[in-house]
């Protein structure tokens, strides 16, 4: 429990600090300024519709008296939708003040965090008050438990990005498989995400363009084309039906084509018939071994697919090279103990390709 608490308590303490409150400091408070809600970017109006949701749902939790699963589901929350994409897709629109996407994004967080708060002030009591305070200038025990009008859900919207997440999560993957950094920029990506609002998704494209590092996204209607299946036979599952046939089972379920196998995974049967013996199969029956079609980097579930395209030009090294450079010296920036405000002068001495990478994207470092 120690554990978990002092990783949850951090994580939201840097959203609070490290996030909000030290680019707020440079002039932002709520204000008739702000966008109003409906006007705001997609991933505020996602993020305002899951603070909806939570709210809804650890009031209702907490009207059953269970405790647990509504501070499981307030811990879900901050860590892996507000912390783990929000605040970390969102993190360059706190840089400034003056514009409505910055006036936006403070107005949106700070909602988010006043909420959270109030939602988390029954179980950690002291650390909530602090919070709120620091917030709103007042005591989060003397605040409503939940908002009277909290905004609108967007379900079809929630939906769309939790499909731009899962697509961000596969082709994280494929990326570690082939062993290719993510700040190493790569040409394109070709994505399916079955049942889900296309113009949405055509609307979130940059947010998955900024978590993949690709240039370019296509969407397919199925990844059939890039992914290859093949069955490999469970010689124990199947002896207890086909016996002593066992290995001619084994050959005719290799034989299967992608197209088969796709079907048996989305519930239709499969038999294969030996010497006029013919066994429906069962899930236990076969392994589905899925492996990419062509040069492409394809990571796959439950019909989402991410293929993206590896290849390397002179032009997307040299981009890599910049952008590792600048995590460098983010990092001696955060290790020297410097501010947001404060200003640095830069000398970079390096081998001919950061010198090159250094020249071309000078103005961005």
């Amino acid at each position: 429990i120690r554990e978990q608490a002092v990783r949850f308590f951090l994580t939201l303490k840097n959203v609070y600090s490290g996030v909000f409150a030290q680019y707020a400091n440079f002039g932002w408070s709520p204000s008739p300024a702000d966008p109003a809600p409906r006007d705001r970017p997609l991933i505020d109006r996602w993020m305002l519709s899951r603070l909806t949701a939570i709210e809804n749902e650890v009031d209702a939790l907490l009207d059953r008296y269970d405790a647990t699963a509504a501070a499981r589901a307030l811990m879900t929350f901050v860590d892996d939708e507000v912390s783990n994409w929000y605040a970390r897709r969102t993190r360059d629109r706190f840089y400034d003040v003056e514009s409505a996407d910055n006036r936006a994004a403070f107005a949106t967080l700070h909602e988010v965090l006043v909420v959270t708060a109030r939602l988390l002030a029954p179980f950690a009591p002291f650390f909530t008050d602090w919070m709120h305070r620091e917030l709103t200038g007042g005591s989060v025990h003397l605040a409503p438990f939940a908002r009277e009008s909290p905004g609108p859900r967007e379900p079809a919207l929630e939906a769309a990005m939790d499909a731009v997440r899962r697509l961000a999560t596969l082709g994280r993957a494929a990326r570690e498989e082939a062993k290719i950094k993510v700040r190493q920029p790569l040409r394109s990506a070709i994505c399916v995400a079955p049942g889900v609002d296309q113009r949405l998704l055509e609307d979130l494209l940059p947010l998955l363009g900024a978590e993949l590092n690709v240039k370019r996204i296509e969407f397919a209607k199925t990844g059939d084309a890039l992914v290859t299946l093949k069955a490999k036979a469970n010689f124990r599952s199947l002896g207890k039906r086909f016996g002593k046939k066992t290995p001619l089972a084994a050959a005719a379920i290799a034989a299967f084509t992608s197209d088969e196998l796709r079907a048996f995974e989305s519930g239709q049967p499969l038999a294969p018939t030996v010497d006029g013996e013919t066994h429906v199969l069962l899930p236990e029956d076969i392994e589905i071994l899925k492996s990419a079609s062509g040069d492409l980097l394809v990571q796959e579930s439950a019909g989402f697919v991410t293929a993206i395209d590896r290849t390397v030009t002179d032009e997307l090294r040299l981009e890599g090279v910049a952008r590792e450079l600048i995590s460098r010296v983010q990092r001696m920036r955060k290790e020297a103990g410097l501010v947001v405000s404060d200003r640095i002068r830069l000398n970079i001495a390096g081998d001919a390709e950061v010198q090159r990478a250094v020249s071309t994207h000078r103005e961005w470092i």
